[in-house]
């Protein structure tokens, strides 16, 4: 027998598709979702705690979703003709001590593309809504929906974790661009339903870091321009999906081919 077969047999059986243990992304994807926006919310850093399902914790990928209400006409000089990009950062922290943001577990930075959102069609929409566009569904809306993707391979994470999205706007974020941009009408989309995989322990909750106290719950009590625990976001969470590789497995098969050859190897000797 050729062992290089037992090998691929079992490279075969081990290889599975990487599983879902947490998930808000809408399938499929709306054409637009409510959100928070980073400029307009005087925002650094936005997020959650979450509980992940299953038991695989070796991650893959994060898919965050976004909502865009700049477009392209407003910013005819910047980006192409399809959309614009810019730096958008992804923290995952443990979970500290009264469910504070604990220590830094893994950050990525990725230069994510944004679509431009549909142009305006002000025949089509109510009357103040001039900016407004038709979407596929024949609703209005302001912004438009779509995702960026993390690549967190090799990271692990623990059941429970904090996460964060970062990036800069003209006027806010960690390192303010001082520049007008697209980036200024770009917004972290946020889900009304609760995870359709793993769960939110607060559903009340999120994680937030705005410069301007009022936006605090607790009309910035506990501090401002840190990342930091907030209350009243019943229903809303971040839409963004974890993908983790799962633990390797072997068929009954690939084990029988295992036996056959140590069976085979015992009499030829």
């Amino acid at each position: 027998m050729n062992c290089a077969l037992v090998v691929c047999v079992i490279a075969a059986t081990s290889a599975w598709a990487d599983s879902v243990i947490y998930s808000t992304v809408p399938a499929p994807l709306p054409p637009n979702s409510p959100s928070l926006g980073y400029e307009a919310n005087s925002t650094q850093e936005f997020g959650d705690l979450i509980q992940f399902d299953g038991t695989s914790r070796n991650l893959t990928q994060v898919t965050v979703g976004m909502s865009n209400w700049a477009y392209e006409s407003e910013w005819e000089t910047l980006g192409t003709s399809t959309g614009f990009s810019l730096p958008l950062t992804l923290n995952l922290y443990n979970v500290g001590a009264g469910d504070t943001v604990g220590s830094l577990i893994a950050t990525q930075t990725i230069n994510g593309f944004i679509p431009w959102r549909p142009e305006p069609t002000p025949s089509s929409c109510a009357p103040g809504s001039n900016n407004d566009y038709l979407g596929s569904d024949g609703q209005c809306y302001a912004g438009s929906d779509s995702t960026v993707t993390f690549d967190f391979s090799g990271t692990v994470v623990p059941d429970n974790i904090i996460y964060g999205l970062a990036y800069n706007t003209t006027d806010h974020g960690y390192n303010p661009t001082g520049v007008p941009g697209p980036y200024e009408s770009l917004n972290f989309a946020l889900s009304t339903d609760p995870p359709t995989v793993g769960s939110n322990p607060l559903p009340d909750t999120a994680y937030w870091n705005t410069s301007y106290g009022p936006f605090y719950a607790d009309n910035g009590a506990a501090g401002v321009d840190v990342f930091r625990q907030d209350q009243n976001w019943t229903p809303y969470s971040g839409i963004i999906q974890f993908d983790a590789a799962p633990e390797p497995r072997y068929t009954t098969l690939a084990v029988g081919v295992i036996f056959l050859v140590l069976l085979i190897k015992r009499r030829i000797a």
